[in-house]
């Protein structure tokens, strides 16, 4: 489903307009990446539909490797520090 499809299932199910449906969901998907930022508390629930979590990757190291091809040493690159985000819906949708 795309979002004009739910958009317009939002507004027909509702009775609201597409525009109001539209706003709502933009001031919607603002605030879970406000609260999932850097500066939020990296965590935010859509209750009925899921929970979002946001997990701190820690960087890695350089390290020491084979080339599987020339079986020559070579040196694998780190990863820069990140973040991972997590979404678990809740249990009404599992079952």
């Amino acid at each position: 489903m795309t979002k004009a499809q739910l958009i317009v299932a939002l507004a027909e199910s509702s009775g609201l307009d597409k525009k109001s449906v539209n706003g709502v969901m933009d001031a919607l998907a603002d605030l879970v990446k406000k609260q999932l930022g850097s500066d939020g508390p990296g965590e935010v629930t859509v209750p009925g539909i899921a929970k979002f979590k946001a997990k701190e990757v820690p960087a890695t190291q350089d390290r020491e490797g084979t080339n599987p091809f020339t079986k020559q040493p070579m040196t694998i690159k780190g990863k820069p520090a990140s973040r991972k985000i997590r979404i678990t819906p809740v249990k009404a949708l599992k079952d």
